[in-house]
């Protein structure tokens, strides 16, 4: 059985000479970043996780498969790790992958308009009145709870 895989999965990606990666190049899974997606005893899952089990064995019970080469369609399993959800969300925060800032899907204020916020001295209420946003949003800015990555701003001398 895993032979048959095996064989249908050489057919499913191009080999990249200069990076080395095994490019996928079968169904892609629009809703998990653009991974690959192949059926494997009647199932389908993740192509790198394919891989890893067709070239390498078992995939201990919750662990995640990883790219050592950060190309969601590669799945040339040198450029596979296994690691625990900690040890890919650690790897993701490490290569800035973390969706944070105007990068969100869910952000709906600026960079710029953050930096403002963060010197207005009127109420967190008030302040999001302003912006369209609630006042838990104004508070988890000013708490630096949300926005982590932006510098906090210098004092104008005008305020």
């Amino acid at each position: 059985m895993m032979h048959d895989a095996k064989f249908r999965f050489e057919n499913l990606y191009i080999p990249e000479p200069n990076s080395g990666c095994w490019l996928w190049i079968g169904g892609l899974d629009g809703l998990h970043m653009g991974y690959g997606r192949f059926r494997l005893k009647d199932r389908q899952i993740p192509a790198h996780r394919a891989s890893w089990r067709i070239y390498r064995g078992a995939i201990p019970k919750e662990m995640c498969v990883l790219h050592r080469c950060d190309v969601p369609i590669c799945v040339n399993p040198e450029h596979l790790f296994l690691g625990s959800n900690s040890d890919n969300m650690k790897d993701r925060n490490k290569k800035g992958r973390q969706a944070n800032g105007i990068r969100h899907s869910r952000a709906c204020l600026t960079e710029s308009q953050v930096q403002d916020i963060r010197l207005d001295r009127r109420g967190i209420r008030a302040i999001g009145r302003v912006y369209g946003v609630t006042h838990h949003t104004i508070y988890a800015i000013k708490a630096k709870k949300t926005w982590r990555q932006l510098p906090w701003p210098i004092q104008r001398e005008n305020q």
